[in-house]
């Protein structure tokens, strides 16, 4: 009964055990065709004898019946042998039911035939061979097939089993002996095809669960777990590959994807917002990827497409595309984030260059996009090289650039009209490459804009311009511009409070330059910044003000303090009468509103003259003062310095200064 306990519990175990590991165990009746050919054999060879030694029909047909069935078994596992995988795992079941009834069937006839030697023929010796060739095919079979137990059970009971019976009819005490003895020897194999089943199968599926672990790591090795594309492992695999194929010119193309200023989502809404931001912008990436192509996430928000059998001008228009794709808004939790994308684009070429090297051209690529505005592709060109590396060596000299104090602040005054006296000063920034020499702003603000560097340099402006205008008079104030990335990070309010602190200097004394760019997107952090700055006490500034974006709207929104009329403008107010309307309508608008307006480039008297005649209330440029050192500047402001109400300008300190 504890056997035939066992036999049902590992029959439930049986009914569960994964496809694959069963497909294996139905292997393993298949393994050795070479023990099935001898088992056939000499089942073939022993009823053979018996059959004509006794001269008995019966038995000769039944030695005929084994030969037939031991024949077809044997070619059957010959056959599966030459089936693929693929085919026998997917006709596993099938092929184990073909096994099971010719199984059975050899068993039974070895059954049968050593029943009838025993009961029918009076030969010692033909009992003999008819016992011992069915035991010792009861036994072999207890291990062979013991993957399948239900097939061994079932072969050893019809093969032992009729000579318990046959034995059990003898009727003296030898045989009955001879009966209990097999019924234990038959109990015993049970037993034993029972363990060897559960060693068996507890290896195999400790097999299995190691083999399907190891392809859930391959498969986690070459996918990203946040969009679910393909990683950088995958990716560069997949280019090696098509290296190694040899492809030709124009064979394919790599698509390097950055998103703009996704740093600022992250800084803003947090990373989970940027985390559902990837998704959205993958699930849109993949709507232009055909099969054959590989769309990989590169790492934080680079994602790079290898875009097969696409050369230049298809790799172009597929760029194209891909820029159409983020002109609508993404929706992210129920914000709608307007997105752009960066794309760098290169051909795979000839063999000769390995994938890190096309992946370094695409991301060179890449970084001219970016330096050309964003939202823009750019081809792969060789000259790129070196600009690329004059470019990050910038970037890594200015990272240092802070704590090395090559960085300096000069200041421009800017002058009022009315009074004739400075009433604030524009802090601009200077930096002293220790080899390049003097480094304009126009280079490395754009750079530091893209790196990150901005926030950086931007709080040691504003500690050292409030530090620097404290010394002043307290009615000159100090100006600041802000770059418009830097609104939508939460951290600027505590630059702006922390430098005030710091100093000591009166927030009313900071004023804050903001370009109208920032109003572009109108988004809901830069309004929040706005605001907020405002209420600290600082003075918001418009500055670069008729450039391109300007909007009455933002004017009546903010309550900006001042207006900062473009130079362009003012450049061209003598010669060009638009101009000139252009200065008059926004003094007059501004006037109305009771902001105070001023112009930048002043540069010749004629200009000076021309918007005081408008009723500009202050200006600034090179016709009033170069920007000067903090040294110089306070050596001005002592003097008090002013300009007579005509034409005679300031002294022009420094003209050489920058």
């Amino acid at each position: 009964m504890a056997v035939l306990g066992r036999w049902q519990r590992l029959r439930d175990v049986d009914q569960r055990v994964a496809r694959e590991v069963r497909q294996l165990l139905v292997g393993t009746l298949f393994a050795s065709p070479s023990s099935l050919a001898a088992g056939a054999l000499t089942g073939s060879m022993i009823s053979a004898i018996i059959g004509l030694s006794s001269h008995d029909h019966v038995l000769i047909y039944l030695g005929a019946a084994i030969s037939l069935v031991g024949a077809v078994r044997v070619a059957a596992a010959m056959a599966y042998r030459d089936t693929n995988e693929e085919e026998r795992n997917a006709r596993a079941a099938v092929w184990e039911r073909f096994y099971e009834f010719g199984a059975w069937s050899f068993a039974a006839l070895l059954g049968l035939m050593t029943y009838l030697t025993i009961t029918r023929e009076p030969n010692f010796q033909l009992h003999m061979l008819a016992a011992t060739t069915t035991t010792g095919y009861a036994a072999g079979i207890s291990g062979r097939n013991a993957g399948r137990p239900a097939i061994a059970i079932g072969q050893l009971s019809l093969a032992a089993a009729p000579l318990t019976i046959a034995l059990a009819q003898g009727g003296n005490l030898a045989c009955w002996t001879l009966a209990f003895a097999n019924v234990l020897f038959i109990l015993a194999m049970l037993e034993i095809t029972l363990q060897t089943y559960r060693v068996v199968l507890k290896a195999m599926t400790a097999a299995h669960s190691q083999a399907q672990l190891a392809q859930r790591f391959e498969r986690l090795a070459q996918i990203d777990s946040l969009t679910g594309l393909r990683n950088r492992f995958a990716l560069k695999s997949n280019l090696d590959r098509l290296l190694e194929l040899g492809g030709g010119a124009d064979s394919a193309s790599l698509l390097w994807i950055d998103l703009d200023r996704f740093k600022e989502v992250n800084d803003t809404l947090g990373h989970p917002v940027g985390d559902q931001l990837l998704r959205v912008v993958a699930e849109r990436l993949q709507s232009v990827a055909r099969t054959q192509d590989c769309l990989a996430r590169f790492g934080g928000d680079e994602f790079v497409l290898l875009a097969a059998g696409v050369d230049r001008r298809a790799a172009r228009a597929l760029a194209d595309r891909i820029l159409g794709l983020f002109n609508t808004p993404l929706l992210i939790d129920g914000a709608s984030l307007h997105v752009s994308v960066s794309i760098g684009i290169v051909t795979v070429p000839h063999a000769g260059l390995d994938a890190e090297i096309l992946l370094k051209y695409a991301d060179m690529a890449l970084y001219h996009a970016k330096a050309m505005g964003r939202n823009s592709s750019c081809e792969f060109e060789p000259a790129m090289q070196h600009k690329l590396m004059q470019m990050r060596e910038t970037e890594q000299s200015l990272r240092l650039a802070i704590e090395r104090h090559e960085l300096e602040l000069y200041y421009q005054p800017i002058l009022n009209l009315g009074s004739s006296q400075v009433t604030c000063c524009e802090a601009l920034i200077r930096w002293h490459h220790p080899t390049r020499g003097l480094v304009s702003p126009v280079e490395f603000i754009p750079l530091a804009e893209r790196t990150g560097q901005i926030a950086d340099i931007t709080a040691w402006v504003l500690t050292e311009a409030c530090r620097a205008a404290k010394t002043w008079p307290n009615d000159i104030r100090v100006a600041v511009n802000i770059s418009p990335m830097l609104l939508k990070r939460a951290d600027l309010l505590q630059s702006v409070m922390s430098a005030l602190i710091a100093s000591g200097l009166p927030a009313q004394q900071l004023e804050l330059e903001i370009t109208e760019t920032v109003f572009m997107d109108d988004s809901e952090q830069s309004n929040t910044m706005l605001k907020a700055l405002r209420r600290i006490g600082a003075r918001l500034v418009l500055d670069d003000f008729g450039t391109g974006y300007s909007s009455l709207a933002y004017l009546h929104k903010y309550a900006f303090d001042k207006i900062k009329i473009d130079s362009s403008f003012v450049r061209n107010i003598e010669e060009n009468r638009t101009a000139r309307a252009i200065v008059n309508a926004v003094v007059s608008l501004a006037r109305t509103l009771e902001v105070e307006t001023v112009a930048e480039g002043v540069e010749t008297a004629s200009q000076l003259d021309q918007v005081r005649e408008l009723g500009c209330a202050g200006v600034q440029g090179f016709f009033l003062s170069m920007p000067i050192p903090a040294a110089e500047l306070a050596v001005l402001l002592d003097q008090g310095v002013v300009v007579p109400a005509k034409r005679a300008p300031m002294l022009r300190l420094a003209r050489n200064a920058s």
